[in-house]
């Protein structure tokens, strides 16, 4: 079981053996990003999404045990995520994405290596992008375009796993039209039936009114 490692204020009752809570302020976070990464950083609204793709460098110290760390959203309810990130699947990539041929913000898995760790430093100027007060989309649209790009030592792009769409996607979730989706044992489900990785509440929070 992946342990999952969320910072946030308080520690709720009755949590699974596998998820731990590191409390952290924003002022800390901002602290220690910019020491770590070398720029100011200065966190607001959407501007941690662009912090995704450093998880590696700032918190290497937590990730020390693990083989895989990843990056995710709060609007999602999982479902059987080790029926699609298999073991096997897992040792023959290095990046693990939901979507279909780009990396996802909302579930990307990268392994703990430096090398994987620091595929940021491939995006031009990322310091300075970094150091916006706006969401510069670095986790999904700009380290999807450099991802693959040979490293500065001639060395080739991580493997990476991106064959299919896994969740509900933007176009997916405009689509819908009244239909239901489920979380069953364990299981998330289309409206077709078909098995999801997890559901994605971005576009559908516009217009839901319950949650049965």
């Amino acid at each position: 079981r992946p342990n999952l490692f969320i910072k946030i204020p308080g520690t709720p009752q009755g949590l699974p053996a596998n998820v731990s809570f590191r409390r952290m302020s924003v002022e800390e976070l901002n602290e220690r990003c910019s020491h770590v990464l070398g720029t100011k950083v200065d966190i607001k609204r959407r501007k941690l999404c662009d912090l995704k793709v450093t998880y590696g460098v700032i918190f290497a110290d937590d990730l020390l045990p693990f083989d895989f760390w990843g990056c995710s959203d709060l609007d999602i309810i999982w479902g059987d995520i080790r029926r699609f990130a298999t073991d096997a699947c897992l040792q023959a990539h290095d990046v693990f994405s939901s979507r279909k041929e780009r990396l996802s913000g909302h579930c990307t898995f990268y392994r703990n290596t430096p090398e994987v760790n620091c595929l940021f430093e491939r995006i031009p100027e990322v310091r300075t992008l970094l150091s916006t007060s706006h969401y510069e989309h670095l986790d999904e649209r700009e380290l999807t375009k450099y991802v693959r790009v040979p490293s500065p030592g001639g060395r080739s792009g991580p493997r990476i796993y991106w064959q299919e769409e896994l969740a509900t996607n933007a176009a997916y979730q405009k689509a819908l039209r009244g239909e239901s989706m489920t979380w069953n044992n364990g299981r998330t489900l289309g409206p077709d039936g078909r098995e999801l990785m997890y559901i994605h509440f971005h576009k559908l929070k516009e217009d839901m009114d319950t949650i049965d």
